[in-house]
């Protein structure tokens, strides 16, 4: 990794979390300067603009926003910069192109704000979406002080990782523009995951995920961990989450922080986006053996009965049935019932971005 960061008082001596008395820096609510929502963006001229433009509507509009172009090619420096934003306080750096991983950490090392909310350039972030990323840290911040300062307790010292802490917002389709099958087969699959764990409560070992498409995390969080892995050009985000949960970080998720995410999909580019966050995870593995010994979103080599099922499935006949590119331009599979649709959607998709791809 080469983030780099001024030292944090969160660093402990031997780089191990322990029980440490620390002055804790995050501004009040209201206080200026409290946050920064960081934006990257590749050749997104179009997306990012409808982006900014939800930031506009934030009920709470004390933030800086900064917008970090990562080498594109497109109109996207000189849209942003002739445009006259209705933001507080708008930034907007220029990098040659290195990927997701470091365009996010030189996000952080221009932000001024004690946190960051970080957002993919095709999200949509709905009215209160910032409010309630601070009101979680801020809220976060006064229990760890109040549990540890009440008559019952007379511990002196606060916990770091009581502090400090990861929160996820969703990432849905807005079903007033969802155009196809397919497309409405993905807005169900993000609302689906976003029943996974509870408000409030601690994602764990098991159910933990980490997206940074909505994310907020405190910089002294994000400089203790190092940063983005910038060896890394995808699941970047999920291995930042691993490293958390290894120090006894929390990770929260909560789906009423909603951003709609504006990625148009076909079932040939869902199919391409699953090969890339695959190979990311043989990645994460290969790189780091010790900490990916185990992985969740591992998948095993199907056998058999169901080994056949995923070839039959594996024809591109299916996609171009599914994105209506075949002869007919049309989907036979509309005839199913959603539930058995979507299934078979299910098994296409795996088959060709796990079993058999090509």
């Amino acid at each position: 990794m080469s983030y780099k960061s001024p030292n944090s008082p969160l660093t402990p001596e031997g780089g191990t979390v322990q029980n440490t008395e620390v002055n804790l820096s995050l501004s009040p609510l209201r206080g200026l300067g409290g946050c920064t929502v960081i934006i990257p963006t590749y050749n997104g001229a179009k997306k990012v603009v409808n982006c900014l433009h939800s930031l506009e509507k934030q009920t709470f509009k004390d933030f800086e926003t900064i917008v970090v172009i990562d080498g594109s090619t497109d109109d996207t420096k000189a849209i942003l910069e002739t445009t006259k934003w209705d933001l507080k306080d708008f930034k907007v750096v220029f990098q040659e192109n290195k990927g997701r991983a470091t365009v996010r950490n030189t996000g952080a090392q221009h932000a001024k704000g004690n946190l960051l909310i970080f957002l993919d350039d095709d999200m949509r972030l709905e009215a209160t979406g910032v409010e309630k990323h601070l009101l979680h840290h801020q809220n976060i911040y006064q229990n760890s002080h109040k549990n540890h300062n009440s008559p019952q307790n007379h511990i002196k010292s606060i916990a770091i990782k009581e502090q400090y802490s990861f929160l996820i917002g969703s990432a849905i389709e807005d079903l007033a523009l969802v155009k196809t099958d397919i497309q409405a087969y993905r807005a169900y699959l993000s609302r689906k995951w976003g029943n996974i764990g509870e408000k409030n409560t601690p994602l764990n070992k098991d159910n933990f995920f980490l997206m940074a498409a909505n994310l907020s995390v405190p910089k002294q969080l994000l400089d203790f961990l190092g940063g983005f892995d910038e060896k890394l050009t995808d699941a970047e985000d999920y291995d930042l989450g691993k490293r958390a949960l290894e120090q006894n970080f929390d990770i929260y998720f909560d789906n009423e922080i909603i951003g709609f995410h504006d990625d148009f999909i076909t079932c040939i580019s869902y199919i391409k986006r699953q090969k890339q966050y695959r190979q990311s995870h043989i990645k994460l593995k290969k790189l780091y053996p010790e900490r990916y010994a185990q992985n969740q979103y591992e998948q095993k080599p199907a056998k058999g009965l169901k080994k056949l099922i995923y070839w039959l499935f594996s024809a591109n006949f299916w996609v171009n049935m599914i994105d209506e590119t075949n002869i007919f331009k049309y989907n036979f599979l509309k005839i199913f019932p959603q539930k058995i649709r979507y299934k078979i959607y299910d098994i296409i998709i795996t088959a060709q971005a796990v079993h058999f791809p090509k």
